[in-house]
């Protein structure tokens, strides 16, 4: 999965950095890695580069460390002469000791290189210096992370464990007034407690489909979500270099590592966490690719993201059976939902729109009603029943799992609701699903039509 071409793009600096690496540094990158460097370092006619955010996820043991390493090296030492400045590169993990891991071979080469006065080892400033004054710093992503630093690149390692506050709140203020700056997030999948990761490549997978990618580029490979986990085939989905040692590691692990752990690091898939409210088995025991019916009314909810990056349109209905059938879609903006609201309507003129408060006078397509926190309240216990009857039929849906692997069910002052965790947000269309399902438990389960002939007199 990878964003498409950005727009400005009229080149890359790949060739000319995997060139430094191998001739100065001494370093060979493997063939997904040379990938990575040529989509990550696109530049547009002027030169700077067009993607603002890079994000990488891949399997465990599949040379993230060694990307870490050239892509730092290279800003570091190449990034002056592009960029018309002095360059500061500051990388940061949950653990100080990770991202000191990364660096060491570079700072053992850089003391050859330049001396013991250009690497500090120490648990405070550590980093190589070059003799031009040119830096690359390491240190815990904690809410201090770039406080006092002007930085031109951050990269933030295994990234699933660091908060969104670091980042937004810390690490990218730090590159406001620099010559393309860059924010690196680079990591395998995790769980939902993950906010950062989880915000940021939803953003990303919401330009996907468009014309316009934005300015956040992703690079991930990982297994479909609909993937036989036992089969070695999966497997290669995530590990974009495979060997016969690679395929003899796995099958061990394959034998005692929790299913759970293995999803996440070697078919590299987001779970969700053990003990949230959604447990793994009712969400699969609700999956199926049952159609939408085509009689009866259908239910449509429009719900945004807090920050009103993200938006999602789902659309539930009740089916002979009395399974609610259900499709979500998510957008990147309100035009968008506009646009899926006509499609909807062209294909079953037959349905009821709700959408949250965001949305009132931005809509061209009518909306019959709105939902807001008292409604959410009723609908997040009509979710709960419909899922415990498991009376719901939905698509195995990343995004989706995905946004209801990182809601909780928290207390308000007009009762329990489904919402996001304090601080974070990526579950609006786990939040539109909830309306949707509420309207749809409404109305009446459709009949068969009964066609009665009646005798000639």
């Amino acid at each position: 999965m990878e964003s498409g071409r950005h727009r400005a793009c009229t080149g890359t600096y790949g060739p000319r950095a995997i060139e430094w690496l191998s001739k100065v540094y001494g370093l060979e990158v493997r063939g997904w890695q040379a990938y990575a460097l040529d989509r990550a370092l696109e530049h547009d006619d002027a030169g700077d580069l067009v993607w603002g955010t890079v994000i990488i996820t891949v399997a465990r043991q599949s040379g993230k460390s060694f990307l870490a390493r050239a892509a730092c090296m290279w800003r570091l030492h190449e990034g002056r002469e592009l960029f018309g400045e002095e360059q500061t590169v500051l990388h940061v993990a949950n653990k100080r000791e990770t991202a000191m891991e990364v660096m060491r071979p570079a700072g053992l080469w850089a003391t050859e290189r330049y001396g013991k006065q250009a690497v500090k080892w120490g648990n405070t400033r550590s980093g190589i210096e070059t003799p031009g004054g040119d830096r690359w710093l390491i240190h815990a992503a904690n809410d201090s992370a770039g406080v006092g630093y002007t930085v031109s690149m951050v990269f933030v390692d295994e990234a699933w464990k660091v908060g969104r506050s670091v980042v937004d709140d810390s690490l990218a203020p730090t590159m406001a007034e620099r010559s393309s700056p860059q924010l690196w997030l680079v990591s395998t999948a995790g769980d939902s407690t993950s906010d950062l990761l989880t915000a940021y490549r939803q953003r990303a997978m919401d330009k996907l489909t468009g014309d316009d990618p934005g300015d956040v580029l992703l690079l991930e490979w990982s297994a479909p979500a609909d993937a036989d986990p036992d089969q070695v085939d999966t497997w290669h989905w995530a590990s974009p270099e495979w060997s016969p040692r690679r395929e003899a590691f796995l099958k061990k692990q394959w034998a005692v590592v929790e299913t759970s752990a293995w999803r996440t690091q070697y078919l590299n898939q987001w779970v969700v966490r053990a003990d949230h409210w959604l447990k793994d088995g009712v969400w699969a025991a609700t999956t199926s690719d049952r159609d939408l019916p085509t009689v009866g009314t259908w239910s449509v909810a429009l719900e945004s993201d807090f920050d009103g990056l993200g938006h999602a349109v789902a659309v539930a209905c009740l089916d002979a059976d009395g399974v609610i059938v259900l499709r979500v879609t998510t957008h990147r903006t309100i035009l968008e939902c506009d646009e899926k609201i006509t499609q909807l309507r062209r294909e079953h003129p037959t349905m009821f729109v709700y959408a949250t408060p965001s949305f009132i006078d931005r809509m061209r397509e009518r909306i019959d009603g709105l939902v807001g926190q008292r409604e959410a309240v009723a609908a997040t216990q009509t979710l709960l029943d419909v899922l415990d009857r498991r009376a719901l039929a939905h698509l195995d849906d990343q995004v989706l799992l995905e946004h209801f692997a990182t809601s909780t069910i928290s207390r308000r002052s007009a009762g329990w609701v489904l919402t996001a965790p304090m601080g974070s947000s990526g579950v609006y269309a786990a939040r539109a699903t909830m309306f949707a399902i509420w309207q749809a438990a409404k109305t009446a389960k459709p009949l068969p039509a009964i066609h009665v002939r009646r005798p000639k007199t």
